[in-house]
């Protein structure tokens, strides 16, 4: 553990705006929930019809489960239980890939452990810095909660079970990044994971198995049950789970030599075969791309299949009415469901496809393209090769998604395919603005790019409980899809408007990375 805490200091350093501003938005959305909830239903009355819809909508099960009491504490744990443990356990999962596999990828691993580095120190730096930040996240939100007249100790639960949800994520991540060599493929096999353990707890939820939320971390976040009798043993869970998977990282770590994997990689052919920039991004792009399509496809299949029930469990007039009130005259709960997880789902892909995004500013902050770029290939064919799987890839992930939950649920992948394909242009407007950062911004453009398409995640939240006005909630490209399964109407203009602006986006960052110097430090 020797230079633990040096490494902590460099990681602070390093992530200097993006921990801050991951923990100051987490810990403000809480009491403004609270605040919008006690304002918008001013009695219990009110509360108890709101939770009596909501409980009745199969996409609303599925994306935040059961509402355990209809106050406005319930109510706010029930809103930002399964999202803020969502959109925490993402960004640690980047965030320990980036401090563990990444650094080793680099090459900067190696260096560090030539000099006074423990063997664990990395893994250790990584972990506490996640970790103490999803803790700081959870309890600051706490005083603001209890100012709203929430009870303390419930308060508390809260904040500590949205924590713990980062913590079990965390720690998938760092068992990925000591099985695989690189770091797209840890980030994609750590999401699918992730992914999956989600779709777990919508299964369970939506499809009436209770016993299914015991097996999955965000299972655990809300049977914790904050204001609503406060289960505190069930933390052990999470908190066990969390320490298991840690000490299996630091066995696995052990046991592998720096800079590898423990699945063995494929040896590669005994002659270069690679034909120029565009099949070297290919090769570089491959194992990310094949991670997250393998996990998407299991995510779209294990939502279609809960899916697939609805029409049948929920085939009270009640519930088909409130389908047709949200979908139009004819509308099935399946595709209202499916409709809602697809929106979330498309922000996903969109932080896939920022992983691509920015392959072409790792490459260059490691100081490879600068090699590359020194014989006889331009920048522009170089960056061009990283774009078009950062454009292509998100095309992949949401045909698969869609194709496979298609299949599971109605037999029609192309008409669900369809649909999940209609957010490709806002997908691609977010991968514009990484593309605009990376050449105009080269050493902000990861730690920006990623708390842009945060606040994206935050206004979709907030708007939707009208803590901010409509202009705001335009700024989210998402807002702009209209849903096709429901019958949103020609999508023709909005999403030619989406494209544009990503065109737009990606060629002013393609005309500042022509003018720039290479910045080859991170």
């Amino acid at each position: 553990m020797t230079g633990t805490w040096t490494l902590i200091r460099l990681i602070l350093r390093r992530d200097r705006l993006l921990l801050p501003l991951w923990i100051v938005i987490g810990a403000a959305l809480p009491p403004s929930i609270a605040a919008s909830t006690a304002r918008l239903y001013t009695d219990q009355a009110g509360r108890e019809v709101f939770a009596a819809a909501s409980m009745s909508n199969p996409a609303q099960l599925a994306m935040r489960g059961v509402i355990y009491d209809p106050g406005v504490g319930g109510l706010t744990a029930w809103t930002l239980g399964s999202s803020t443990a969502l959109i925490g356990g993402l960004i640690s999962i980047l965030l320990v890939v980036r401090h563990t596999r990444v650094e080793e990828e680099t090459g900067r691993r190696e260096l560090l452990a030539s000099g006074v580095i423990g063997r664990h120190a990395p893994l250790t730096a990584a972990l506490a810095v996640v970790l103490a930040a999803n803790l700081l996240l959870g309890l600051l939100g706490v005083p603001g909660l209890v100012a709203d007249g929430l009870a303390a100790g419930s308060s508390l639960l809260f904040g500590l079970s949205t924590a713990a949800a980062g913590w079990a994520l965390a720690a998938v991540a760092a068992v990925a990044a000591q099985l695989t060599a690189g770091s797209g493929t840890a980030r994609g096999l750590a999401v699918a994971t992730g992914g999956a353990l989600f779709a777990v707890r919508s299964l369970a939820d939506a499809g009436g198995i209770a016993w299914l939320g015991w097996l999955s971390p965000f299972g655990w976040v809300r049977l914790t049950r904050p204001y609503a009798g406060d289960h505190w043993w069930v933390l052990a869970l999470p908190v066990a789970f969390t320490a298991a998977l840690s000490a299996a990282a630091y066995v696995l770590s052990a046991r592998r030599d720096l800079a590898g994997g423990l699945l063995p990689a494929r040896p590669g052919p005994a002659e270069g075969t690679l034909s120029g920039s565009f099949a070297l991004a290919g090769r570089l792009h491959r194992g990310s791309l094949a991670g997250f399509a393998i996990g998407f496809g299991l995510l779209g299949a294990v939502l279609g299949s809960a899916a697939g029930g609805l029409d049948a469990q929920l085939g009270a007039p009640a519930f088909r009415r409130l389908a047709e009130t949200i979908g139009g005259e004819g509308a099935r709960a399946s595709d209202v469901f499916f409709s809602f997880v697809t929106y979330v789902l498309s922000q996903l892909v969109a932080g896939a496809a920022l992983v691509s995004a920015l392959r072409a500013r790792a490459e260059e902050a490691a100081g490879r393209a600068e090699l590359l770029l020194s014989g006889p290939v331009g920048r522009l064919r170089w960056a061009l090769g990283h774009l078009f799987y950062a454009a292509a890839g998100p095309v992949l992930l949401l045909a698969v998604l869609g194709a496979m939950a298609g299949l599971t649920y109605d037999g029609d992948a192309l008409r669900v395919a369809g649909a999940t394909l209609a957010y490709l242009p806002a997908v691609w407007t977010v991968v514009g603005v990484a593309v605009l950062l990376s050449g105009a911004l080269p050493r902000l453009a990861g730690a920006v790019s990623w708390s842009v398409l945060g606040l994206i995640l935050v206004v979709d939240l907030v708007a939707e409980f009208k803590l901010a006005s409509g202009f705001v909630l335009e700024l989210s490209p998402f807002v702009h899809v209209p849903a096709l399964l429901l019958g949103g109407g020609d999508p023709a203009g909005a999403l030619l408007g989406l494209t544009v602006l990503a065109v737009g986006l990606a060629a002013a960052g393609l005309a500042f990375l022509r003018r720039r110097d290479l910045v080859p430090s991170s």
